[in-house]
């Protein structure tokens, strides 16, 4: 019977208290506010610490993807504890070196390795929308279930994820190059937000929403669209903005009194990216 090992990175915002809970082995990506010392991303910081340093920051942290070095101890270690299959889901490739280093030292560790199988997954997506695949991995994990069948499981989850998003400061976003300079002007002068959205791996600009009046409301409206909500699994999600999160549950309530909204955390690894008032929902297209 094989001896199967779940494997991610932090990203995936899985949190390290829960991964144990679940046997999922986390790497953590790294994030520097100088460029010059950097913070194990789930470690070092609570989130709560992160973003504060965050909001006094003139410049956006940067993000540096797990080594090839690292990799390859990682998968060395899960060899030498019995591990036969190491199933890694990555961060989504479009964005970060971090997926293409893991196939790399995957495909070195199993030359040198007879009948260890390593499969990398690059889930195409960022935080819960991964991590909620790999959870899912883990309960059929538990269940006695092949590789086959939790790489279909995460491959599946991953592909019916959704997001859309929303940040009160678009400071980040223009800086990292999310949106354009004269987008920026616009925005902050029309009081007009961006959603962001996932799409074909990459986060984009989709549809714009003027206003901060029943905000919560447009957003819920214009996330509708990607399906009912009653066929699958939403969340909330945020960056430690309990208080707007609380608000866009009680949108999502209003018009789906039925379901159950689930709440998670954005990481650092996004939260570098898109700064410190980021909330949205994620949805699952379908049931698992």
């Amino acid at each position: 019977m094989s001896k199967i090992l779940l494997m991610t990175d932090s990203g995936s915002d899985i949190g390290m208290k829960r991964a144990a809970q679940y046997g999922i082995k986390v790497l953590p990506l790294k994030y520097s506010f100088d460029g010059e010392h950097y913070y194990l991303d789930g470690i070092d910081q609570t989130l709560e610490e992160f973003y504060e340093m965050e909001k006094g920051m003139a410049d956006v942290p940067k993000t540096a993807q797990i080594s090839p070095l690292e990799f390859e101890e990682a998968f060395e270690q899960a060899y030498q504890d019995g591990y036969d299959t190491v199933i890694y889901t990555s961060i989504s490739g479009k964005a970060s070196g971090t997926c293409q280093n893991a196939v790399m030292m995957a495909a070195q560790a199993m030359d040198e390795h007879e009948g260890f199988k390593i499969e990398v997954i690059d889930s195409m997506t960022y935080s819960v929308l991964y991590g909620f695949a790999v959870i899912e991995g883990a309960k059929l994990l538990k269940e006695g279930k092949s590789a086959d069948e939790i790489i279909e499981r995460i491959k599946k989850v991953c592909s019916s994820a959704n997001a859309y998003f929303l940040t009160d400061d678009l400071t980040h976003l223009k800086k990292g190059g999310r949106i354009n300079a004269a987008t920026f002007a616009v925005a902050n002068m029309l009081d007009i937000k961006p959603i962001l959205v996932l799409k074909d791996g990459l986060v984009e600009q989709g549809a714009k929403l003027r206003g901060s009046k029943n905000i919560y409301k447009k957003l819920v409206d214009a996330a509708k669209a990607m399906g009912d909500f009653n066929e699958g699994k939403v969340y909330t999600i945020h960056t430690c903005v309990y208080e707007k999160a609380a608000f866009l549950r009680n949108a999502i309530s209003e018009q789906y009194p039925d379901i159950v909204v689930d709440d998670a955390l954005v990481g650092p690894t996004i939260g570098c990216h898109t700064g410190p008032d980021l909330m949205g929902i994620v949805y699952f297209a379908e049931k698992f």
